[in-house]
């Protein structure tokens, strides 16, 4: 079993890939060299130096608080509850839009009021463990989606085409089960990410033929980017987006 590094680790092997230097990190992100100096050497981050970086990076700031093995922030929190049916339904409508409004649709729903939270995330343990390896931190950053093991293959299938057990990635998160690159890749385009980014912050291979394989379409993209805000919303306001993408002009 692959054990992760620390963030000082994770954060050099991500800006490594990215051939960006600290001090360009720094730079971009309005932060003090020194601060991301020491973070690189080991020190614990700050909250609020993790939000500068984060649009840096291309993270949703959740996700750098997960890789730096920090609390969520309540802003940042999933909402919790019964809400897998809701979030699926609006990825599902928000696919077969047109990109004028899936734009619109992604516009209109980042205004609405976060709920409030409604206790723990439909189908994850009533604690998810914490095994410090690479897929226990995946399917951590997959739950700030607000999706538990069953909402996980939903949107995964939506997403990708591909089906599995729920199981899968309950083993994954527990430790028991490894990752394998075509996991890495479908969890990349849940998370909006690369995949070769999150395979390098990982330290797992992706076949020889990643680089060739085509992009997430541009209706997958923004669906994923639509998740990271459905995520603090409870069912009642999920309603309200879904209702939304139906008065949407289609395709």
């Amino acid at each position: 079993m692959i054990e992760l590094p620390g963030f000082a680790v994770l954060l050099a092997r991500l800006l490594d890939h990215r051939g960006l230097a600290p001090a360009e990190l720094a730079r971009r992100a309005e932060a003090a060299e020194p601060e991301v100096a020491a973070v690189l050497g080991g020190a614990a981050p700050e909250p609020a130096l993790l939000r500068r970086l984060a649009p840096v990076l291309g993270l949703d700031a959740a996700d750098l608080f997960e890789l730096a093995a920090l609390p969520l922030p309540e802003d940042l929190a999933p909402a919790g509850g019964m809400a897998t049916t809701s979030i699926t339904g609006v990825v599902r409508l928000a696919l077969a839009l047109p990109p004028a409004s899936r734009a619109e649709l992604l516009a209109r729903v980042a205004e609405l009021p976060s709920a409030q939270h409604r206790g723990r995330i439909e189908g994850l343990p009533a604690a998810l463990p914490d095994r410090h390896t690479p897929g226990n931190l995946l399917m951590r950053m997959v739950a700030t989606r607000n999706l538990g093991w069953n909402g996980t293959v939903k949107v995964v299938q939506l997403l990708t085409g591909r089906s599995r057990m729920a199981t899968v990635y309950g083993r994954i998160a527990s430790g028991e089960a490894e990752l394998t690159p075509e996991l890495v890749s479908d969890l990349a385009t849940v998370l909006a990410l690369p995949a070769a980014d999150l395979a390098a912050v990982l330290g797992l291979p992706l076949p020889a033929d990643a680089t060739a394989a085509p992009a997430p379409g541009e209706a997958v993209t923004d669906a994923a980017l639509l998740l990271r805000d459905l995520r603090r919303l409870g069912v009642e306001q999920l309603r309200e987006a879904e209702d939304l993408a139906r008065a949407l002009p289609p395709a």
